[in-house]
């Protein structure tokens, strides 16, 4: 009998994976726990949930995909991370300091996006100021406030990178024949802003990044010394220039959203859950099942059920 705890735990699992455009295809009881069955991006994992009164919440990984099963531990970190004690803010060092983040790469519809911020300390100061933190939590309105403030300051370099859904399925078919993944797609662009930062003016003293993969994906896309780039769990929460970038990718990445909703005739929305679906199943009936090639992320899940109802 799952107890009360636990349940909650795994209902806010649960919530956490579908926004990541993650199922869950299976559920089994286990000792203090449950284990569940997780598929997305064309690869399937799973993972052991407990709860206990002395330890609080744990996630276990149970086998499967590795890369896969690497990308859900860790965002899922911010998950258990939420129930824990808060941790020290981060110490903000002086000097040019960069950050990046990525919009869009749960999301079923429109681009990956990828921006990198960079910039002094007195800058991070005034990002703060600014209300600049994690564009997850704001509304579309203040992302896109926040994001006209940002691009027009004179003290903050900036770059982006929008992989269109057409460019981006290409590049996963040839990755996955390498061995490879979308994180591999996803460290390719930002590897790109940080170089494009690098070679606008003077080279920033730390990269930080949104931690989503090691630095073994990472590193092969870097034309800066590694010593220089940190991975950071929730980096937004602790670094402005993360925040930035944070907010940069997602404002990118709504108005490419709009373009494409525009272009097609239907207002294609953020997320991988049952109204994305919906919204899918419509587009297919209209214009068949290439539209999908165009306009979403064909290697999520989301494809087959779609295809399947339309």
């Amino acid at each position: 009998m799952i107890s009360a705890e636990l349940n909650k735990h795994l209902e806010t699992t649960m919530k956490k994976l579908s926004s990541m455009g993650v199922s869950i295809v299976e559920q089994k009881e286990l000792p203090y726990g449950v284990q569940v069955t997780l598929t997305g991006y064309g690869s399937s994992c799973k993972i052991n949930l407990y709860h206990s009164k002395k330890k609080g919440n744990s996630i276990v990984q149970a086998g499967g995909d590795k890369s896969f099963l690497e990308m859900v531990l860790q965002k899922l970190d911010r998950v258990v991370a939420s129930s824990a004690a808060s941790k020290a803010a981060v110490p903000v060092p002086p000097g040019l300091r960069a950050g990046s983040d990525e919009a869009g790469k749960g999301d079923y519809f429109g681009p990956l996006v990828v921006a990198a911020v960079a910039c002094l300390q007195s800058t991070a100061n005034a990002l703060t100021a600014m209300g600049v933190g994690d564009s997850k939590k704001l509304s579309a309105a203040k992302v896109r406030e926040l994001y006209e403030k940002i691009t027009v300051m004179s003290d903050v370099r900036y770059s982006v990178c929008s992989i269109s859904p057409r460019e981006y399925n290409r590049l996963f078919d040839a990755f996955k024949q390498q061995g490879k993944n979308s994180l591999d797609t996803l460290a390719m662009a930002h590897g790109k802003v940080f170089e494009d930062l690098s070679a606008e003016g003077e080279e920033p003293d730390r990269f930080v990044v949104d931690k989503f993969c090691e630095m073994k994906r990472l590193r092969p896309w870097l034309t800066i010394p590694v010593s220089k780039v940190e991975l950071r769990v929730r980096a937004e929460d602790s670094e402005p220039a993360v925040a930035a970038a944070s907010i940069i990718a997602r404002s990118v990445y709504l108005g490419e959203l709009a373009r494409l909703s525009s272009l097609y005739g239907t207002a294609l929305t953020p997320g991988a859950g049952a109204p994305v679906d919906r919204l899918g199943t419509k587009l297919v009936q209209l214009r068949g099942d290439a539209i999908l090639l165009e306009t979403a992320k064909v290697h999520f899940a989301n494809t087959y059920r779609i295809i399947d109802k339309a």
